[in-house]
């Protein structure tokens, strides 16, 4: 893994909680998730790739509290995913501990191949 403590910065992948989407048998529409507000901006931590990142774990500010936290959620929950440069020492520090972006190297291309990929799965539905 690439513990690089000299490092500046890191390319991230980066999205947004949807907005209105269907939930339950009675496909309820509803806004964001049970953690994060509609359009929340998330870190996305891929982990499980075995499972075509069926889940992903993302870091983020919740909806009730001001401290960020680090859960699991479905990855159609997210759009707008896009490679942003961070600077914060601990979101690089959780990218440095992280298997997915050690395969990547800090290539932003190669995170905005997987980008598009996360982009042609969300499932936010317009109204």
């Amino acid at each position: 893994m690439n513990n690089n403590p000299n490092e500046e910065f890191r390319y991230i992948l980066v999205g947004n909680i949807i907005d209105k989407h269907y939930s339950g048998e009675d496909k309820k529409i509803k806004s964001g998730t049970k953690h994060f507000r509609a359009g929340a901006k998330v870190y996305l931590l891929p982990e499980y790739g075995g499972m075509g990142h069926e889940d992903m774990p993302v870091y983020g500010l919740p909806r009730k509290s001001w401290k960020k936290i680090k859960i699991v959620i479905r990855s159609f929950m997210i759009k707008n995913v896009r490679v942003k440069k961070e600077i914060d020492r601990k979101i690089i520090d959780m990218v440095n501990n992280n298997h997915f972006y050690s395969y990547y190297a800090n290539d932003e291309a190669g995170l905005n191949s997987f980008a598009d990929f996360m982009n042609k799965n969300s499932k936010e539905i317009d109204e």
